[in-house]
Formats: C-alpha cells, sequence, structure tokens
C-alpha cells in the first residue's frame, strides 16, 4: 500500500511519519520551507533522529496510490479541488480536518466512493518545518465510506496505521464520530480562543458555556439527519474531563497568533448547516462575530 499525505504540519507529520518509521511506502506533499526541511533534513518526531523521508512539491509528482491523506487545515480560503489535482484516479482520499463540511466537498471532486471522512484525536503540535510534537492524549483516527460500505484498501489502511500505533477504527456510521468531534474541538476552540484560557479553565469555571455550546451542535446534527445519541453531550464533556488540563486547540493557537484560519471552517460551517435547517446557534454566532 501506498500512502501520500498533502501537508506534513501537525497531523500529516506525525502520522505519516509514524507509518513511514514503520515501513510503509509514504510520500510527503508539501512546499516552501517544510518540503526543503523534509529534503534536506528528514522529518522530526518529538525529539527522536530525524526520520529519512519522502517528499515532492505537488500531488501529481507522487505517481500511483492506493490512498490520499487530506491533512492540511481547512480554513474558508481552502481549495479542495485544486489540492487533490492529480490524485490517481483510483486512490481513497482520508478526511482528518475538524470541519463537518470538508468530506462532502471531498465528495464533490472525487466522488461519495472515494471519500473516506475521519476523526483524528490527539494533541499535536507543528512546531517548524519538519517538526511535529505529540503533547499526551489518545493518539487514533477513526474513519469509515461515506455511506458506511465495506472496503478491502480501508480494512489494510486501517491495519497499516495500528501497525505503526495509531489508533485506528472503521466506523459503520462515521458521521455520528465526525460530528461528535465537532462536538468537542470546534466548541473548545471557540471558547478557548475567546477566552483565552486552556480546556482546564473551560472544563471548571467555563463549564455550563462549553456545555451550551456542545448543546447547538447537537442540536445542528440531529436537524442534518446525523442519528447522534441523546448522551452525545455528557459523553464529549466526559472526555474532556479527561483530556490534558493545559491543551488548546489549533485553531485558539492561531487566534491568538492573529490567523483566523479555521473559524469559518469550523464555527461558521455550524452556522451555516444550522441556518439550513431552521436551528438557531446564537453561541456559535456570537463567537463568529467576535473572532472573526
Amino acid at each position: 500500500m501506498r500512502i501520500a499525505f498533502i501537508g506534513a504540519g501537525a497531523v500529516g507529520g506525525w502520522f505519516g511519519g509514524r507509518l513511514a518509521a514503520a515501513g510503509h511506502d509514504v510520500v510527503f506533499v508539501a512546499r516552501g520551507a517544510t518540503l526543503d526541511a523534509l529534503i534536506t533534513e528528514g522529518l522530526r518526531l518529538n525529539d527522536e533522529p530525524p526520520l529519512k523521508v519522502t517528499a515532492v512539491g505537488s500531488l501529481a509528482e507522487v505517481g500511483d496510490c492506493d490512498v490520499v491523506f487530506l491533512t492540511v487545515k481547512a480554513t474558508g480560503g481552502t481549495n479542495v479541488g485544486e489540492l487533490l489535482s492529480g490524485a490517481p484516479g483510483h486512490a481513497l482520499v482520508a478526511v482528518t480536518q475538524n470541519a463537518v463540511e470538508v468530506p462532502t466537498r471531498v465528495a464533490e471532486v472525487v466522488g461519495r466512493g472515494r471519500t473516506l471522512p475521519g476523526v483524528v484525536r490527539g494533541f499535536f503540535h507543528h512546531t517548524g518545518p519538519g517538526r511535529v510534537e505529540f503533547h499526551g492524549g489518545p493518539i487514533s483516527y477513526t474513519f469509515g465510506t461515506f455511506d458506511g460500505r465495506a472496503d478491502a484498501t480501508v480494512d489494510e489502511l486501517a491495519a497499516a496505521l495500528n501497525e505503526a500505533g495509531i489508533e485506528a477504527t472503521v466506523h459503520p456510521d462515521i458521521w455520528a464520530e465526525v460530528w461528535e468531534k465537532a462536538m468537542f474541538v470546534t466548541c473548545f476552540g471557540g471558547l478557548g480562543a475567546w477566552t483565552g484560557r486552556p480546556l482546564g479553565h473551560l472544563r471548571t469555571v467555563e463549564r455550563t458555556r462549553l456545555e451550551a455550546l456542545m448543546r447547538e451542535v447537537h442540536a445542528v446534527a440531529r436537524a442534518d439527519g446525523v442519528p447522534l445519541a441523546d448522551h452525545a453531550v455528557a459523553r464529549t464533556m466526559a472526555f474532556a474531563d479527561r483530556m490534558p488540563a493545559e491543551a488548546t486547540s489549533s485553531m485558539q493557537r492561531d487566534l491568538a497568533a492573529g490567523d483566523p484560519g479555521e473559524l469559518d471552517a469550523q464555527v461558521g460551517a455550524v452556522c451555516r448547516i444550522g441556518a439550513a435547517h431552521g436551528v438557531d446557534t446564537p453561541l456559535h454566532s456570537g463567537l463568529l462575530r467576535a473572532l472573526g
């Protein structure tokens, strides 16, 4: 199995690096300083020695591959068609972004049969060109086919990820997982950016507001036809309680640095889908106005 990664940042660098270290055929698509660092210095994960990897400047240079991981951040200006230009006609596209609209946008480009919605869990930090750190919590990827059908390549990918130390689960109803992840990371990231505080503060001092944001996501998901369980908010809060108190989200860190980054792709998506179904989202709309 040959696996390409579009992006060698926090998620792409860690997942691709672990797969490469385990002996799998991996190629990174990168640009600028990251491409130069990967070619000349290799990929550094935490304080480990540099890992020699294959890196190219465009997906068209990859050649044949079985799976393409889309691991660049989703922003309001992300052009999925351009990112996937040059992908082999049979390759599956594994989605990792924290944005509920992205799998549908990918499917519009490559088709539902080749789109793998997925959910990454783990606190990964891109600390420089070709450098990624992991800061505790789970290291997992839950994914599945767009319509829940079985697929041999999907099973092979899960086996490769597990061999590389990434807990991989093929989920028969991946949309519930995608929205439940959004319930955590979008609310945590938006509220964290607004308060300027880490998760430990949000789940204690701001707990009522955090839960209310999650309930908005729950209502929008249900209106969109996703069968989230009645206890999904409680389960997501319990997950937040288990995570490192000092944790921050990538969206929160970007906003603190003056980069709107994923704000529209995450918070804006909840507002747009809610509006399409007549579901009011005053808390998310307020965050979007305050942080935009």
